[in-house]
């Protein structure tokens, strides 16, 4: 049987932590179904790895990542490059890449079998550095995920991450619009990538539980449960209306993970997002056209319970591992 060791593709320090807000989807998911977790940094991670049939590294921005990358093809073995957003167009929304961490990760690509994406847009990116693939973000439904009704009064939710960020101030107008005009109130979930999804974390025991970060969920999990971290996103956005996508406008946007408007979708809950193009149950307008937009959706409860309707059905063709098992099985034939 095909070992596969998933990878987060960024060293694992004091400085500069591994729980990025994707590893969990990308690494952790499917290792359980396909093999091993890992992350770089780690005691023995790398000679781990290269013990599997296939290495398959996620966002590999670290020198020790194109070193792995290097090694494996070396021992002939497959490497799988996985990335959820465009590394050359981050700086559009957050701080750019550095040099060293273009340089690694371009010294991973040339070392790549196969390249893997979560869009089409972002696929086309690596299209010079060979084949590319599309890998979609997958949410395996359970029980955990099922819809219920919004509250009333009527709740907002916005998750967000630093890429998210340059893209609120664009909306918000809109949005304190649509509070004064009636009783609806947003709450806002953060994801940071120095601790998974925080609740009010200020006092210093608090911030020293961050220790419990979702790198140490990969490997003898010190009591630490990133399904917890999940349960704390579920409870804070289950009895949202709407929930909320703001990206700055611009190509990183257009290519970026959809997995924010996904584990919204998966609860039943349509989405309003920036993005131009938008899936199954979910809205795209304009800065500008988010008064209206979202207005109409608390207004209109049929026309809010069809959006529902198609986001969860949408979430559900996301919940398998096909696209991951077709790769596996196109680098090991």
């Amino acid at each position: 049987m095909t070992k596969v060791a998933f990878v987060v593709g960024h060293e694992d320090s004091r400085e500069s932590p591994s729980d990025t807000p994707e590893a969990y989807w990308r690494v952790l998911l499917p290792a359980r179904r396909f093999g091993l977790p890992l992350i770089l940094g780690r005691p023995e991670a790398a000679s781990r790895a290269l013990a599997a049939d296939v290495v398959w590294i996620h966002q590999p921005t670290c020198f020790a990542a194109a070193q792995l990358a290097e090694d494996a093809r070396g021992q002939g073995k497959a490497v799988v490059l996985d990335f959820s957003e465009d590394v050359w167009a981050r700086g559009e929304v957050d701080r750019p890449y550095s040099d060293a961490r273009l340089d690694a990760c371009e010294r991973a690509l040339a070392a790549s079998s196969l390249i893997v994406a979560t869009s089409a847009a972002l696929a086309a990116s690596f299209l010079a550095w060979g084949e590319a693939r599309v890998v979609p973000a997958v949410i395996p439904l359970g029980p955990e995920w099922n819809p219920s009704l919004p509250a009333t009064p009527a709740r907002l939710a916005w998750w967000s991450d630093g890429r998210q960020k340059p893209g609120f101030e664009l909306v918000a107008a809109g949005l304190r619009q649509v509070m004064s005009q009636t009783d609806c109130r947003m709450d806002h979930v953060q994801f940071a990538h120095h601790a998974p999804l925080m609740a009010g974390l200020t006092g210093a025991d608090s911030r020293a539980a961050r220790a419990g970060r979702l790198s140490a969920y990969f490997e003898e999990d010190q009591n630490l449960t990133a399904e917890g971290n999940l349960a704390i996103f579920r409870d804070a956005v289950r009895p949202a209306m709407l929930h909320l996508e703001c990206y700055a406008p611009g190509g990183y946007a257009e290519t970026v993970s959809d997995l924010p408007l996904l584990r919204a979708a998966a609860l039943g809950i349509p989405s309003i997002t920036t993005r131009e193009k938008a899936p199954p149950g979910a809205l795209s307008a304009a800065p500008d056209e988010w008064e209206a937009a979202v207005m109409e959706v608390l207004k209109e409860p049929g026309y809010r319970r069809a959006l529902s309707l198609a986001a969860r059905s949408w979430a559900e063709s996301r919940s398998t591992f096909a696209a991951y098992e077709a790769v596996i099985k196109e680098v090991t034939s």
